[in-house]
């Protein structure tokens, strides 16, 4: 046994604890609330510190704010989604109407930021009871200058606040919700971000008035008038009257009398560079905030990379203060409730889980250009899918896909009966399976895993003998390119090309092997429902025109990349070898991405080549779509997930390629027609 655990306090926050709000670290007075909130409105004001603030708010508010659902019942994520105006999470809605009342989050984040300044920011709750549930109406700012008192209660927490300090009823804690930036111990006041460049503004404000009263008093030379030899006191005094009296300006004059003479006299020597003193504390200021990327231009040295990586840690702080906002407006903060955790506590009570505000893309975000796009394509980073499509256009303002044409054959509109992935599950969802299995795929005998399984070894067999084919590819590339930067003959590199016939053979095989597999699996999942039919051959022309097409694809694809490479390498003074070894490192880096595509594509041909043939030489039945094996579902696979096809050649038309023909991943649809001899569909 180690004994009991702790229930209670002995120690407290601050040594000097007390009801009311104090830095007890702080020695400045005018940086001590309530003080500094004074100081720091007139820091503000200051045309450096107003850039770094503008460079930390302005991203955050250009930021996306959203609801996170984070498994949250809907309800209650569409509560706080409307009260406070903000998007959910992964939702595909467009922009919502203006809001005319309530809270506008827009505005509050403006107003919350304005805790970086004096280092809080208090606001007030309202609801208002409409049909039975509380809805919050107002988030009413409390401006830091009209806070007289912050009053604590043990603990250290905030108890109430009270404003102008005479008279005005106290606003308790639960009402309030607080944003603190930097607090210590029970400090509830914060500590501004302007703190340490209290120090160098006020330096450069006296600065200023020292400059500016040098170039008023030395700007124009320091005159003097030179009495008469001998003069007496008076011909002195009017000297003196004289030097003093003169005035730059356009038509300024004097006029001496005789033996008088006047003298302009420049500053001598040398004095201290103000100016150069007021640009080190601006920095300094910058510096303090991790804003130094505003003064790359300004000084002496710098670079590219330099600034990059300022611009990243800049960003990192930006996502931490974001972060801290969006923690603040979601729970709250000791004593003090979130918005969002008042929202559900006075609608559904403490035990229901609240969603989540949250910032998503500030600190970490990286503009999507054509240029970045078209080289993760081609690099095979990444693939275009319908994921990638909608982002894209939703972050350009493109307008949305239009549907395409229906196939040129013509087709007896499909009679929906069910669909089958909303229908109840009977079975849970296997590896490779989105979904679990509707009653009617059960029915249907498929062994999805199995449908999956083959296709998987089938392309796994197919890279793994590409490999070979890839390297011959590289090495006959590689000599085209050496000879033709040789013979200093560019144009010979738009006129590389390569030997298909391997490959094609490569892709026969694999292709009639799936087909034959992929017949023999319908096969058995007829005789499952009682219905015999023997796998016919499998149509082998057909099979091999397409692995014959897709070879050559795949042969001109890569000339064509290496061509391009080997121009980009071809530089004054390298040798046809140097060359062709350049773009041959750069093709053996290039991700197998491509042709994961590529193959997966003519092996979902070869699946359903052998499925429609044991189809074709079956009985009869009804024929649906089965979308289960797609995993990145667009929405037109959904839709036709479930459809019951009138005949055979509808079903074929719809997927005799491999897959749905109007999905929007194109190559990547998984889908495929199941049969039941039953009638179940």
């Amino acid at each position: 046994m180690i004994g009991s655990p702790p229930t209670n306090d002995i120690g407290h926050l601050d040594t000097l604890y007390g009801p009311w709000v104090s830095d007890w670290q702080e020695l400045i007075p005018d940086l001590i609330f309530p003080t500094s909130v004074q100081t720091y409105a007139r820091m503000r004001h200051d045309p450096q510190l107003t850039a770094v603030l503008s460079a930390y708010t302005l991203p955050i508010r250009r930021a996306t704010w959203v609801i996170d659902p984070a498994g949250c019942r809907d309800e209650v994520v569409r509560l706080v989604s409307e009260d406070l105006g903000l998007p959910v999470l992964g939702a595909t809605t467009g922009p919502t109407p203006a809001r005319r009342s309530g809270v506008r989050w827009d505005d509050h984040l403006r107003l919350a930021l304005l805790s970086l300044v004096y280092g809080f920011m208090p606001f007030e709750q309202r609801y208002e009871i409409r049909n039975g549930q509380a809805r919050l109406v107002a988030l009413g700012e409390r401006m830091p200058h009209t806070i007289g008192d912050i009053k604590l209660k043990q603990g250290g927490v905030v108890e109430s606040i009270s404003q102008d300090l005479i008279g005005t009823r106290p606003i308790p804690a639960s009402r309030l919700v607080w944003y603190v930036h930097d607090r210590e111990g029970a400090n509830w006041a914060g500590r501004s971000m302007l703190r340490p460049a209290f120090g160098p503004w006020l330096l450069k404000h006296e600065m200023w008035r020292v400059h500016a009263t040098s170039i008023r008093r030395f700007g124009m030379g320091i005159p003097s008038v030179e009495a008469p030899a001998g003069g007496t006191p008076a011909q002195v005094a009017e000297a003196q009257r004289l030097a003093s009296a003169m005035r730059a300006g356009d038509t300024a004059g004097v006029g001496l009398p005789a033996g008088f003479k006047l003298a302009v006299t420049g500053m001598t020597g040398s004095v201290p560079d103000a100016m150069a003193f007021i640009s080190y504390l601006d920095q300094q200021m910058s510096r303090s905030a991790l804003a130094g990327i505003l003064d790359l231009g300004e000084t002496r040295n710098g670079s590219r990379a330099l600034g990059q990586t300022m611009l990243e840690m800049f960003l990192l702080s930006l996502q931490a203060i974001a972060d801290e906002i969006a923690d603040t407006a979601t729970s709250g903060q000791p004593g003090m409730p979130g918005i969002v955790t008042s929202l559900v506590d006075f609608n559904w009570g403490e035990n229901e889980p609240a969603p989540r505000i949250v910032c998503t893309d500030v600190g970490d975000r990286h503009e999507v250009t054509a240029e970045a796009l078209d080289q993760l394509l081609t690099s095979g980073a990444i693939s275009p899918d319908p994921e990638l499509e909608a982002y894209v256009r939703t972050a350009w303002g493109l307008p949305a896909r239009a549907a395409r044409p229906s196939p040129p054959v013509e087709q007896p509109q499909a009679r929906r009966v069910r669909h089958l992935a909303r229908a109840r599950p009977h079975a849970a969802a296997s590896e490779g399976q989105r979904r679990p299995l509707t009653a009617a795929e059960q029915a249907a005998g498929t062994d999805f895993t199995a449908v999956q399984e083959a296709w998987q070894a089938a392309l796994d067999a197919l890279l793994e003998a590409w490999e070979q084919i890839s390297a011959e590819w590289r090495e006959t590339l590689g000599d085209q390119i050496a000879a033709a930067i040789e013979a200093g003959d560019l144009q010979a590199l738009a006129a590389m090309s390569l030997d298909s016939q391997d490959a094609t053979d490569v892709l026969t095989v694999g292709m009639l092997e799936l087909a034959e597999q992929s017949a023999a699996q319908v096969a058995d999942e007829a005789a499952v429902q009682g219905v015999e039919v023997e796998p016919p051959p499998v149509d082998e022309g057909l099979l091999g025109a397409v692995a014959a097409t897709v070879a050559a694809l795949l042969a001109v694809w890569l000339a064509g990349a290496a061509a391009r490479e080997a121009l980009r390498l071809a530089v004054p003074g390298s040798t046809g070898r140097q060359v062709a070894d350049g773009v041959t490192a750069h093709l053996e880096g290039l991700s197998d991405a491509f042709l994961r595509e590529q193959f997966g594509a003519v092996l979902s041909t070869a699946q359903a080549s052998g499925r429609f043939a044991v189809l074709d030489a079956a009985p009869k039945a009804e024929y649906a779509a089965s979308e289960v094996l797609d995993q990145a579902t667009c929405k037109a696979c959904k839709d036709i997930d479930g459809t019951v096809f009138d005949d055979l050649d509808h079903a074929k038309a719809t997927y005799a390629n491999g897959g749905y023909i109007d999905c929007e991943g194109r190559l990547r649809c998984r889908g495929i027609v199941i049969a039941l001899w039953n009638g179940e569909a």
